[in-house]
């Protein structure tokens, strides 16, 4: 592609992170400007705006629509942040002192959400942030190997075009097929070949047993 599907002058200033929801419907920006904005992606218009203390570094969005926000040495979480205007955030965790928060992810179908930080790695529990309910048409936190291997191919084959998969019954009629002279030529060539095969076999079945007791221990000693 030579050209972007669709341009946002979503900050006065450098863009510090992003994040969808998983349906597809959000998408949260944070600028070096200390504002937070939620997009509608059907239509690409601002929805909501927040301000916050610090440029924010990290975004993510839960499975259930929670927004965490990591800026400075604090981390938020917003709930109902997306469609509605929220006073306040649902939960506020500070980080050891000095460190910065650097990267935030959502744990799929849990309620856990890890921070990463300068200092090194925690890991918060944040109630309804994951799914409960699961659909294992689209995702399967139990999937087997072997149910795992069998979506990969089915994923594969829905790639593929069906003129490459699907025969052409137009072509079924089409086969090229032997006459009767070369189908008995065949047969003869195939008859010939194996009574050959079998003559070699019996010669060799023959030097064998004129061979047999020849070397034996008894026979050797005798000579002597």
């Amino acid at each position: 592609m030579s050209s972007p599907l669709v341009r946002l002058l979503s900050h006065r200033g450098p863009v510090c992170s992003m994040a969808v929801d998983r349906e597809g419907r959000y998408l949260a920006t944070a600028g070096q400007d200390c504002q937070l904005k939620v997009w509608d992606l059907r239509t690409f218009k601002p929805l909501l705006s927040y301000f916050s203390p610090a440029p924010a570094g990290s975004l993510d969005i839960s499975a259930r629509g929670l927004l965490a926000v990591a800026y400075s040495g604090s981390v938020q979480v917003w709930k109902d942040a997306l469609g509605t205007k929220q006073k306040s955030p649902y939960m506020t965790h500070r980080l050891p002192p000095g460190s910065q928060g650097s990267n935030l992810r959502f744990c799929p179908y849990e309620d856990v959400l890890g921070v990463g930080h300068s200092a090194g790695v925690a890991s918060l529990i944040v109630p309804g942030a994951g799914e409960p309910n699961f659909d294992s048409f689209v995702a399967n936190p139990f999937i087997t190997l072997k149910q795992r291997r069998e979506q990969e191919v089915h994923q594969l084959l829905d790639k593929l075009s069906p003129d490459t998969i699907v025969l052409n019954p137009d072509q079924i009629g089409r086969i090229k097929v032997d006459s009767k002279e070369e189908q008995k030529a065949k047969r003869v060539e195939a008859v010939e070949a194996d009574l050959a095969s079998k003559r070699k076999q019996r010669g060799q079945n023959a030097l064998k047993t004129k061979m047999k007791g020849k070397n034996r221990g008894t026979k050797k000693h005798r000579k002597k």
